[in-house]
């Protein structure tokens, strides 16, 4: 819809008259979605690009010997504004896996469920505000998915964790972002916790987690558990003392080229053997086949034995998986703090060793723990103060084994940034070109050097010229009114009717 239309069909609604039939297709055009969820507030993708300010980065300290390849990164500051950063990195080629992949592989977020509470740590510190609720919490998750499935490598994947109270919302937003085609599962974790509750509800005791990827293309291993007692009964142990299962021979898929008889057996007709009639004669003859008392073969009769075996596929139901226990020696007192294996099981499944993985409510920094531990690159962002003392803490003293047990680990090195939240008694101590470099990315400039009645100007800002201040070079001097208008007279009416000056905390449009 152009600006026109909309300020026709603005002058329509507000005057009360008909609206034609011919806006059904302007307002319902036949290319958009299939449908989508519309609330106060709701942005335009393009416009959300567009116009989230990509904030510098400025190192604050690094933690471990750095060196000139990736280091890890940990950042303090709005999580939209350094998402939107990170997006430039990656389309300068600065942001890649270790394969050289562009983007990141994986991404786990744990937003606010829009509780309408104030977190805390345990000594009363602030942790962070969960006071955003309806329609402006699911613009304020939405805007960062927006940005994130533009970070995302195009094998990447993305895990977005919520309790009830949100999740059918997202769900819907989640497919527009990402397309229905790209939801893979809807995720049950049983915290195990039953939390008294009304006698008049069901026990509330699970989180759901949204596995979504950009393309149909994606990173994915296989992962297992234990067998249950009702698989463990289904073993029996040979002669060898080994325990052993039949597994089915056939597949349930119709292929009439493998729906042949083979030694009196044939599978039913929605069925067909999973292996070649020359594969089926050799393991016959390997005793790897169990038969029924007619000496034919048992469908189920593939002998698999309970040493070599994996354990039970995963399904989506994740019960095995306890929330931080009160003495758990991962526990760090934090709010909302998820265990380390619930992590460890997204990160293998969803990415490989070197894979940059991302968490972008980094809260008590789980998820940089576990992919420090598992070998990949990882990026925290948080808002609050205590969630970076947290995880810089947890980060120092990790230990090797899932559950913060075992060994210390040798932590590979790692730089906190501020975003947005600036030190500018460090920023002045820069470098002339650093501090010039910074200001103009601070301020969205584009950095073009240029000359007009003599006077070095270093770039512009919405076609206006921009002059960035050397405080080093003319230290003491104060820019004012008098100063303002000398540079108004040398460069005269050739400067536009615009023009920007930034200098240490001030910045002049005039």
């Amino acid at each position: 819809m152009t600006d026109e239309q909309r300020q026709e069909l603005i002058r329509l609604l507000q005057q009360g008259e008909d609206i034609a039939p011919e806006w059904a297709r302007i307002l319902f055009p036949p290319e958009k979605r299939e449908y989508e969820l519309v609330y106060h507030g709701k942005e335009r993708e393009e416009d959300i690009l567009a116009n989230t300010l990509a904030v510098p980065l400025q190192p604050v300290r690094t933690f471990g010997k750095n060196n000139d390849g990736w280091h890890n990164m940990l950042v303090f500051g709005d999580n939209l504004q350094v998402m939107k950063s990170l997006l430039e990195l990656k389309k300068a080629g600065q942001l890649c896996n270790a394969d050289g992949t562009p983007g990141v592989r994986l991404v786990y977020i744990d937003p606010p469920f829009a509780t309408k509470q104030e977190f805390r740590g345990t000594q009363d510190q602030k942790a962070y505000q969960d006071k955003i609720a309806g329609a402006e919490f699911i613009e304020f998750v939405r805007k960062r998915l927006v940005v994130l499935r533009e970070i995302l490598a195009d094998d990447g994947s993305i895990y977005v964790h919520l309790d009830w109270k949100k999740c059918h919302y997202l769900k819907t937003v989640l497919d527009e972002v990402f397309g229905e085609e790209g939801f893979q599962n809807e995720i049950v974790w049983e915290r195990t916790n039953a939390h008294n509750m009304p006698t008049k509800t069901f026990v509330r005791s699970h989180d759901t987690i949204f596995y979504y990827t950009k393309s149909d293309r994606f990173v994915f291993t296989k992962q297992y558990e234990a067998y249950g007692e009702a698989q463990l009964s289904r073993f029996k142990r040979d002669e060898n003392g080994r325990f052993y299962t039949g597994r089915d021979l056939t597949f349930s898929t119709v292929n009439n080229a493998r729906q042949f008889e083979w030694r009196g057996a044939r599978p039913r007709s929605n069925r067909s053997w999973g292996y070649s009639y020359e594969e089926l004669e050799r393991l016959w003859a390997e005793g790897q086949i169990l038969k029924k008392k007619d000496g034919s073969p048992r469908l189920d009769g593939l002998i698999a034995y309970l040493d070599e075996l994996p354990g039970k596929s995963l399904t989506t139901i994740w019960n095995d998986v306890s929330r931080v226990g009160n003495t758990a020696g991962e526990r760090l007192d934090y709010p909302t703090q998820k265990p380390e294996a619930l992590l460890e099981r997204i990160i293998r499944v969803s990415s490989k060793e070197g894979d940059i993985v991302l968490d972008a409510f980094a809260g008590s920094g789980t998820t940089c723990a576990v992919a420090e531990k598992l070998g990949r690159r990882w990026i925290g962002i948080d808002c609050g103060k205590l969630a970076t003392y947290t995880i810089q803490k947890r980060m120092l003293n990790l230990r090797q084994q899932i559950g913060n047990k075992g060994p210390a680990l040798r932590l590979k090195p790692f730089t906190l940034y501020n975003a947005g939240l600036y030190d500018f008694s460090k920023l002045r101590e820069l470098p002339w070109e650093s501090w010039r470099f910074f200001a103009l990315q601070l301020f969205q400039c584009r950095d073009e050097p240029h000359k007009i009645g003599g006077i070095a100007l270093d770039g512009y800002l919405k076609g206006a010229s921009v002059l960035v201040f050397n405080h080093q070079k003319q230290s003491g001097v104060r820019i004012d009114e008098e100063t303002i208008r000398s540079l108004h007279e040398a460069l005269g009416s050739r400067v536009g009717s615009r023009m920007f000056i930034i200098a240490p905390a001030l910045t002049f449009d005039f």
